[in-house]
């Protein structure tokens, strides 16, 4: 039973909330992040920047790699949130031009003369200009209403797979102002999109191919479909063939020379997942995930055969093929460039690192250096003496799961769940070098350093290593919490020890050889992170938020306040009288415990993205969030006094709903220019009332709403389509808004 409980914690810990592991690892191939999964989707729909009394000074945001599109010597690629523009002139040496960073993780990118067209996730359709490609400048875009996945443009359109909702038709005709001028609810999730004269193929996952009727794109209709049987996500159309990237099912060669009847002719098992698909000539070239890329002869449509395949190592997600070179967008590998002048024995020629396969755990900042527990990537050292613009200089990979850091003078203390402790030197931070390791032989997830020990939380308990040596460190000490111990913090002769469904542990440790429990105080939740400031225990509680303990008597901690920080908050960091609280999907939180009894929130910045706050680390005036898969968050906390609600807005507008599709509760944002009458209500489908959330005078200034989802009985609604409709004087807006249970 507890090795059971063991590895629930392993994955709860280090992936909750995220699906990070999904998108390494099967069955969760399909990026289950992306929306595949409702339970996901319903966490995951956050747009960032939500914020009180904090602004983004700067983060470091590169990670995987989901696409490429090259147009002469020119790479377009995805890394992460960054938009990067490579010259591979030399495909032995690709060379970054220049990049700019995209609010989300960039998903899909088309290119057509100057300008680059970016689905890029919760956050829309990103328009680029690329005529200076050392200087790529964003000049428009369309938030759709879900994740934007796949793009394609023709002409003055710009047709977008907008996973559950469907196709959207954008008019960028205008690329400083792009705008929605038609959709096709496609019944599942979008993804792939190709278009052709005036139909417009999308494969829509588990529905599989759609032919939709574009030539009146203000309404667009559905003339045919082909249901694939397993996941259709990439797809290449060319003449009177689809060819379907089908995830588990491979190659599937679909006949649409009758558009309203298509037929499946053939098809080839690839092995692996089919992802991406580019057509040349008589080759189907797939991006098969862990198969790597597959080169498929489809001179007999009827009879597929493979002729020859290169296994990338990682993760192949989408494949663009440029005369005798094929580019495959590799995931958290980067950019592989092959050379497929012989198709039957392809070799690569040249790669693009585009920032490994990290997720940012943990980070310690030193002068200047940030140092980032980052997942699968190991060690990263980042420069942020231009906070605005902070720069990878160095990295080491531990070989596990990078999860915390403690640096002290020139030696980084890394903890790798897999691996245990790696002392690393980082004198030259540019060459991280390690020298020395301890495998605590269980997973370890905090550390702690002082003097000539460190102390390593670790599921089964406390380890005590004496690094005096730190090329044979080496375990003198141990204590079993009984728990699971998942954070820790040294003070004087005591280390306080956050132990997941155990609470807080004080442990004597005044002989290292032999520590000691004197106290504990089991919070009922799940304690994740722990952070001394004189007489109190700051504890990241999970969904119990922040709690204050008091341990001036340490054989008897007692609870004295707590603030629900409505996320699960995983780190905390003190500084003066503020908590700064790593909350998962809401982000940083900034509570002020100057009453440690009453602790109240001052200021908070949303991440959003797909990343969670994991680790937190403040020096002077700014918070360092390590956020999961969106990298390195660098956060000032303004200490206005004011709110949010006093800054007057120029425009009456309205953001989407966020979370939207939601669970629990959604929140509604809105700007007035001048104090108005505001009516809020929402109806569902049949345009019957079902409450009325506000009506009344409302000041001009930024206003927000929160619907739980019930009637105006109280009762909770079933799951289903809602509109939410403000009126404000002549102004009149709706919301869609889905609730799913």
């Amino acid at each position: 039973m507890k090795y059971f409980i063991k590895v629930t914690i392993i994955v709860f810990v280090l992936l909750l909330g995220s699906a990070s592991l999904f998108a390494q690892t099967p069955p969760g191939r399909i990026r289950m992040e992306r929306g595949f999964n409702p339970e996901f989707r319903t966490s995951s729909r956050k747009l960032r920047a939500d914020s009180l009394n904090c602004e983004l000074v700067g983060g470091w945001f590169s990670g995987p790699c989901y696409s490429a599109f090259t147009v002469d010597t020119l790479a377009y690629i995805g890394d992460g949130e960054y938009f990067c523009i490579l010259d591979v002139s030399d495909p032995s040496n690709p060379i970054s031009s220049g990049k700019v960073r995209c609010p989300g993780i960039v998903e899909d990118i088309f290119v057509v003369d100057t300008l680059a067209y970016v689905a890029d996730g919760n956050h829309g359709l990103r328009i680029i200009d690329v005529s200076d490609p050392t200087n790529p400048d964003e000049i428009g875009c369309y938030v759709t209403a879900e994740e934007a996945v796949g793009t394609h443009v023709v002409g003055t359109l710009a047709y977008v797979a907008d996973g559950y909702d469907g196709l959207r038709i954008i008019d960028v005709s205008d690329p400083t102002n792009p705008d929605e001028i038609g959709y096709y609810d496609t019944g599942g999730y979008a993804y792939g999109i190709h278009v052709v004269d005036t139909l417009a193929y999308v494969t829509d996952v588990e529905n599989g191919l759609r032919i939709i009727n574009v030539s009146n794109p203000t309404s667009p209709a559905e003339i045919g479909y082909y249901d694939t049987e397993f996941y259709a996500i990439g797809i290449y159309v060319v003449n009177t063939l689809t060819f379907v990237a089908d995830y588990d099912d491979g190659l599937r060669i679909i006949d649409i020379s009758d558009p309203t009847s298509p037929a499946e002719i053939g098809y080839y098992d690839t092995g692996g997942y089919a992802y991406g698909i580019h057509v040349v000539g008589s080759l189907a070239y797939v991006a098969d995930y862990d198969d790597g890329l597959r080169i498929i002869d489809i001179s007999d449509p009827t009879n597929p055969d493979e002729i020859g395949f290169y296994d990338t190592g990682g993760y192949a997600y989408g494949i663009h093929v440029v005369g005798t070179l094929a580019y495959v967008a590799n995931g958290y590998d980067g950019l592989r460039i092959i050379d497929v002048s012989d198709p039957t024995n392809p070799d690569e020629i040249g790669y693009y690192d585009t920032g490994g396969r990290g997720h940012a755990y943990g980070i310690h900042v030193v002068g200047t250096l940030a140092y980032v527990a980052d997942g699968d990537d190991g060690l990263c050292v980042i420069d942020v003496s231009d906070p605005t613009n902070p720069d990878e200089i160095g990295c080491y990979n531990t070989g596990g799961k990078a999860v915390d850091i403690h640096v002290v003078d020139t030696l980084a203390y890394v903890v790798d769940s897999y691996n245990g402790l790696h002392i690393i030197n980082v004198s030259n931070p540019t060459n991280p070098d390690g020298i020395g390791y301890y495998n605590t032989e269980d997973y370890a997830y905090d550390i702690y350093v002082v003097g000539s020990l460190a102390y390593v939380a670790d599921v089964d308990g406390l380890h005590i290593i004496d690094v005096s040596d730190p090329t044979n460190p080496d375990e003198i000490g141990y204590y079993d919490t009984e728990g699971y111990a998942m954070a820790i913090h040294v003070l004087g002769s005591l280390a306080y020890v956050a132990d997941y469904e155990n609470g807080l542990r004080v442990i004597d440790i005044s002989d290292p050889t032999n520590p000691d429990e004197i106290g504990f105080y089991d919070m009922g939740g799940e304690s994740f992170g722990v952070h001394m400031a004189g007489n109190f225990a700051y504890v990241a509680n999970g969904e119990d938020g922040l709690r204050v303990i008091d341990v001036s008597d340490p054989t008897n901690p007692d609870e004295i306040g707590f603030y629900d920080t409505g996320g699960e908050s995983f780190g905390v960091h003190m500084a003066g009288n503020l908590a700064y609280v790593a909350d998962g999907n809401n982000g940083l939180r900034i509570i002020d415990i100057s009453d440690p009894t009453n602790p109240d929130e001052i200021g908070f910045y949303d991440t959003g993205g797909r990343g969670h706050a994991y680790g937190i680390h403040v020096v002077g005036t700014l918070a360092y969030v390590a956020n999961g898969e969106d990298g390195l968050y660098i956060i000032r906390y303004t200490g206005n006094s004011g709110i949010e609600e006093e800054i007057i807005p120029n425009v009456f507008s309205i953001s989407q709903p966020a979370p939207n599709p939601f669970s629990n509760e959604t929140v509604l944002k809105y700007e007035l220019p001048k104090s108005v009458e505001v009516n809020i209500t929402v109806y569902n489908m049949l345009g019957q009332k079902i409450i009325e959330l506000y009506s009344g005078k409302k000041s001009a200034g930024i206003h927000r709403l929160t619907w739980d989802g019930t009637n105006k009985a109280g009762e909770k609604l079933p799951g289903g389509i809602y509109f939410l409709r403000l009126r404000a004087v002549n102004e009149e807006t709706s919301r869609k808004l889905m609730l799913v249970k």
